[in-house]
């Protein structure tokens, strides 16, 4: 506790116990009966206080050395996670990084997340293996780096957080706040890098709607999509508005989420101001779903990224 909450190292924290230690040993024999009916402080009085204090002091000297080794162990962990992303991530495929790789990425991540809300960390485990929304995350990092050195840290840190739980315990709570927190850093990391190659800012606009955010699917825009995805965001407004967050995660995810990035490039370019409040919109719920969820923001933003997403579809004669 002082060595991660006071910031202390972990030599101070190992003096400090032993001091503990000592000074309660010391007061236990200094201010208890003299042993031996010896003159108190005397040569007698020590050789006895050593010889009844010996099994303490090497309960307390084992004790000691488990508390640093494990508090050594415990700092060299954060230090060597810390040194991992002071540069980039190794690449782990020679492919290239186009905008609708990095899409169908962002969409793996949040499927990992969605499986791990559903407590399934099992399958979580398993897309994260089988799909290429890892690979992705390596793979974009030197690029990224380059860019904006603290987007690239900020990715690393949350990819060596997913891939520790991994190969690790495997809470479900803890994958899918790390697999939201790298879908959400990658969909930025997209707008920074602007693979589209059409980039156009909105003025007043800033982070991930600052440039179009790039069609995740290949699906036309329908009206039979845009009208089922604005019941699935206000499915997802009445989950939120009872506090499940699994329930909301579920609903949001899929083409409820996708759809918003697929009308994205039309939009900006029949109604910047609608494109930019839509996307403002979906990347609140993003946010709060990627960190401590709060619902009745879920749940707001949600109904407001229905009604939006409506206008969009009549703004682009999708819809009457």
């Amino acid at each position: 506790m002082i060595l991660h909450i006071g910031g202390a190292s972990t030599a101070a924290v190992l003096v400090t116990v032993i001091a503990i230690f000592f000074l309660i040993f010391a007061m236990s024999f200094a201010i208890g009966t003299v042993p031996e009916g010896q003159r108190r402080f005397s040569g007698d009085w020590f050789g006895a206080w050593f010889r009844a204090s010996l099994p303490r002091l090497v309960v307390a000297g084992a004790f000691s050395a488990l508390l640093f080794v494990g508090s050594s162990l415990s700092g060299s962990s954060s230090t060597t996670d810390a040194q991992t992303c002071d540069s980039p991530l190794a690449p782990l495929t020679g492919g290239a990084i186009s905008d609708l790789r990095l899409g169908a990425a962002i969409s793996g991540m949040r499927e990992i997340a969605t499986a791990a809300r559903e407590g399934d960390a099992t399958a979580a485990q398993s897309l994260f293996f089988t799909t290429d929304a890892h690979n992705v995350s390596h793979d974009i990092a030197g690029p990224l780096f380059s860019a904006d050195p603290d987007l690239a840290r900020a990715l690393c840190q949350s990819v060596v957080g997913l891939e520790n739980e991994i190969a690790g315990e495997l809470r479900p709570e803890v994958l899918a706040t790390h697999a939201e927190s790298t879908a959400g850093t990658l969909q930025v990391a997209r707008a920074t890098l602007d693979l589209t190659g059409a980039a156009t800012s909105i003025p007043g606009a800033s982070g991930p709607c600052a440039f179009p955010l790039g069609a995740i699917g290949v699906q036309p825009l329908t009206e039979e999509r845009l009208v089922a995805a604005v019941a699935a965001l206000r499915e997802t407004a009445r989950i939120a508005g009872t506090g499940d967050v699994a329930g909301a995660s579920v609903s949001f995810s899929g083409d409820a989420h996708n759809i918003t990035h697929d009308i994205d490039g039309p939009l900006r370019s029949a109604d910047p101001n609608l494109a930019l409040d839509l996307c403002e919109s979906i990347a609140e719920i993003e946010r709060q779903f990627a960190s401590a969820a709060d619902m009745a923001v879920i749940a707001a933003e949600a109904e407001t990224s229905a009604g939006l997403l409506e206008e969009a579809g009549r703004a682009l004669g999708i819809t009457e």
